[in-house]
């Protein structure tokens, strides 16, 4: 081969089968038989070129947008730093309108950047594939003379030698593909959009974007689809007012011309095709059942990760326990796996609990042949390991105090599982779980037992499919569901429930089964109802006797059932009796379960409330044992009831009743307190120390505790009007006595 020999300033040589070569301000390109000379601007130093005004290649400008004034501020706000390049990150889940926002930002930056420059940036291929068009667009000649990694290296160069630049990075996989181009840089601005929600400290700051408020998303839905409609608040709540799907259904709506009501008609018969579904024209990619595949598969490496974001979409969206997926592997497995899930914004982790986009939920729900994350079978296995996780965590003995903080946080995910479920694939797992949700309802709050008899009524259908009708699991199940009766229904109703299941827990399970004990006291509780007290006397004391023969003398159940004998004895007027017995079950309670058990709470009241009583007039003592025995009439029968016990009793002096002294008034607030802070405003014992400050401040008689005992009564009604059957009798009694009072004589000086 001969040699080739260059000399002076510029002069390059080259030999055998160079194709091309380059030398400083004058290019000169040589080929095999050819000879190119190029003009000395074609292949400028990058540090030398300035960019053409206005210069930008936004794929869109986001016209539709609607909201996101303190992201927008935080935008403006952000102040530059000497010697490094600003750069933000816009975070958050798929659909929830990241790209859109970098857009609108990007147009409003236009006068005062150039370029600006959007760069899909899902790989580091992508990258440097974006840098490399943006040489393009700043010196086109040198397209036909730089291969792409030269003409990434160029415009690398470029952004390091200029200020003023916007460069929006849209889709960022991974951190670590944007920190080459940053480090490089000294000066201008980055705007990265992104789905990871960790990596970034260090080298973005962070804009983490949550969904559109109701007011906003109402706004792009009706600016979408034009027109308004009167249902599109409900509709945007339903999607999670997430951007992409208000946009994607309004954006149907409009093709369609069909209303709001018959897109959620069709929604909610059609998941899997309403979720896959836009319009014409549009990206079958952007919908938000494929918006998150693209997650699911960068996890699938993880099958965990995917198993419990199926497993979550069958509860409620917030407070979601980490420990219901304790079992599913080893705490380091199950702890990398969400830590993935909340990395790919899929969910938000925040101390022990999960949250996750309703959304997210409901298309994780919809089966989907075509998508392998979503067929049939691993739909049905989520929705069996939720039920499965759920049946793990419901404690066994739910009338334990200590289990109610648990179920305080399951109650709002069994409602939700229960509601995703149809009542005919129920499993016995799923009885069990829905039993236990509805024992816990029945006690924990008068607001919430109104909720329990509807859950007691579908397990008990799955009790009989799974265990029979006579099974210890459906008798358990029927004594509930007889008690939520009695709460929550007539007494009419009540009373022929109550009375078939204590016969058939008596026959199947012998009277001293729990069970059986259960139903008796029930039904105890339906004679007093009655009015009955002859038979609720006997009833209270036969399940006092069963209590201590299966459960001791120093059982809880024991003690409620001796507290239900007290109230018993005092309703049936045997005062004296009713308080002897209170003074040595507030003794034990106390000594036995502690001072704040809900038991103990509840015999104190009990025991303050007989206190008062203890020395009341006689006749007054028998109006008030009169009146429990009036039953369940209506107002009517009340009032006819009550004109006879007042016509049996005659007057009574006020000057005979007792008054309460100001350490019995600061002792029923404490008890108040404590009832409060320990079961709740709405249980059933806060509400009995309601009405016993109640009496302790009528009985002062001092004005000054009128208003306080006002407010309690508001209180009180407040809470008992969500029980439709407890309302009605305390309204009916109340107008039935003030009817009669109305009615009674006056004294001249009145």
């Amino acid at each position: 081969m001969p040699s080739a020999d260059a000399s002076g300033a510029g002069a390059i040589a080259a030999g055998g089968s160079i194709a091309q070569a380059m030398t400083g301000p004058g290019a000169i390109a040589l080929h095999i038989e050819n000879v190119g000379m190029l003009l000395p601007d074609a292949c400028p130093p990058a540090e030398s070129v300035s960019c053409p005004p206005r210069l930008t290649n936004l794929p869109f400008r986001a016209e539709l947008f609607v909201g996101r004034s303190d992201e927008l501020g935080l935008l403006r706000a952000a102040p530059a730093t000497p010697g490094r390049p600003l750069a933000q990150v816009l975070r958050g889940l798929g659909g929830i309108g990241k790209s859109t926002l970098a857009a609108r930002w990007a147009v409003e930056c236009g006068p005062s950047h150039a370029p600006v420059w959007w760069i899909p940036a899902g790989s580091r291929s992508a990258i440097d594939a974006g840098v490399a068009a943006l040489a393009a667009a700043l010196q086109p000649s040198l397209v036909p003379l730089l291969p792409p990694e030269q003409m990434t290296e160029w415009g690398s160069r470029w952004l390091a030698s200029h200020s003023g630049w916007l460069l929006v990075l849209d889709d960022v996989t991974n951190p670590a593909d944007v920190e080459p181009l940053l480090s490089r840089a000294p000066s201008g601005r980055f705007l990265i959009t992104s789905r990871r929600a960790t990596g970034w400290h260090g080298v973005a700051e962070e804009i983490p974007l949550d969904v559109l408020s109701c007011d906003d998303a109402v706004r792009l839905f009706t600016r979408v689809r034009g027109g308004e409609d009167s249902d599109a608040a409900e509709l945007c709540e339903e999607l999670g007012c997430l951007p992409l799907a208000v946009t994607q259904a309004a954006a149907y709506c409009l093709q369609t011309h069909c209303t709001v009501r018959v897109y959620m008609d069709d929604l909610a018969a059609y998941p899997d095709e309403m979720y896959a579904e836009t319009y014409e024209g549009g990206d079958h990619e952007r919908t938000v059942a494929r918006v998150w595949h693209v997650t699911l598969d960068r996890l699938t490496n993880d099958p965990l990760a995917v198993r419990i974001l199926l497993t979550l979409a069958w509860y409620a969206p917030d407070g979601i326990p980490r420990g219901l997926f304790a079992h599913l592997g080893t705490p380091l497995a199950v702890r990398r796996a969400l830590g993935r899930l909340a990395a790919h914004s899929m969910i938000t982790l925040s101390g022990d609990t999960v949250t996750v986009h309703r959304l997210v939920q409901a298309v994780s729900r919809t089966r989907a042949d075509a998508d392998r994350h979503r067929n049939p079978e691993a739909i049905g296995d989520a929705c069996a390991a939720a039920v499965e996780a759920l049946a793990r965590a419901v404690p066994e003995d739910v009338d334990d105090p200590s289990a109610w903080p648990v179920m305080r946080s399951l109650l709002p995910h069994v409602q939700a599982l229960a509601g995703h479920v149809r009542p005919e694939e129920d499993t016995a797992a799923m009885a069990y779980v829905l039993t236990r949700t509805g024992d816990y309802m029945l006690t924990a709050g008068i607001r919430l037992a109104g909720g329990a008899y509807g859950l007691l009524r579908r397990a008990e259908a799955a009790c009989v499919r799974h265990h029979g009708p006579e099974g210890e699991q459906t008798l358990y199940t029927r004594v509930l569901l007889a008690r939520a009766t009695r709460m929550l229904k007539s007494t009419e109703e009540a009373t022929p429930v109550a009375e078939e299941v204590l016969a058939d827990c008596t026959r199947v399970l012998g009277p001293d089964h729990e069970v059986t004990l259960s139903a008796l006291s029930n039904m105890h509780q339906v004679a007093v109802l009655q009015g009955n007290m002859e038979r609720a006397l006997r009833l209270a004391e036969e399940c006092l006797a069963g209590m201590v023969r299966q459960r001791g003398a120093e059982a809880r159940s024991t003690f409620e059932a001796r507290s239900s004998l007290v109230i018993a004895l005092a309703a049936a007027g045997e005062t004296a009796r009713a308080c002897d017995l209170c003074d040595e079950l507030l003794a034990d309670c106390t000594r036995a379960l502690g001072e704040e058990d809900p038991v103990t709470l509840s015999v104190r009241g009990t025991h303050t409330m007989l206190a008062g009583q203890r020395d009341l007039p006689e006749p007054l003592i028998k109006f008030m044992a009169g009146v429990h025995s009036v039953g369940d009439q209506d107002e009517e029968g009340l009032t006819a009831a009550l004109r006879v016990l007042v016509q049996q009793i005659g007057t009574v002096d006020p000057e005979q009743l007792t008054r309460a002294t100001e350490e019995d008034v600061r002792a029923a607030e404490r008890d108040l307190d404590t009832c409060r802070r320990v079961l709740g405003d709405d249980h059933a014992g806060t509400v009995a120390a309601r009405l016993v400050l109640f009496q302790v401040y009528s009985a002062t008689r001092d004005p000054r505790y009128a208003g306080p005992a006002n407010d309690l009564l508001a209180e009180l009604f407040s809470v008992i009007s969500a029980n439709e059957s407890i309302s009605a009798f305390v309204f009916r009694m109340f107008n039935a006595l003030r009817t009669v009072i109305d009615e009674l004589p006056r004294s001249p000086d009145a």
